[in-house]
């Protein structure tokens, strides 16, 4: 009884155990040399859709009423807005906005009794610390 369950059963594991044959890819039915325009990464909560031509970035996921792609946002599009505005608030200015860097601070030189200060507080401070490792310090 054993041989026969064995016999019937080994063939149709057998068969379990293969592999399917493969899918028809979407890229097949393309004319050859071109491309799809989208490609999908899987990622937690759905899949991303990357639009080759344009470069924009989607975020597909099966919401209560099916699947729907939404946008994500781009910070590029942010910075160029924001390069933009600024741009046209310097237009406005006029040339003369353009000419004013704006850096009007100016660092005066120091001069010899700047040097001499320094120089006394230094050997203030080596004086000090020789006191203190020959043990001399008040």
């Amino acid at each position: 009884m054993m041989l026969v369950l064995g016999v019937v059963l080994l063939p149709a594991v057998a068969l379990a155990q293969q592999p399917a044959p493969p899918a028809a890819s979407n890229s097949a039915a393309l004319p050859a040399g071109t491309q799809p325009r989208y490609s999908f990464t899987p990622v937690e909560g759905g899949a991303l859709k990357l639009d080759v031509e344009t470069g924009k970035v989607s975020f597909c996921s099966k919401g209560d009423t099916g699947y729907a792609c939404l946008a994500v946002p781009d910070s590029r599009d942010a910075y160029e807005a924001e390069i933009g505005r600024l741009q046209a608030q310097l237009a406005a200015r006029g040339p003369a906005a353009k000419a004013d860097t704006g850096n009007s601070l100016v660092v005066p030189l120091p001069n010899q009794s700047d040097f001499d200060a320094a120089l006394d507080y230094a050997t203030r401070l080596y004086q000090r610390l020789r006191a203190v490792i020959n043990g001399t310090a008040p």
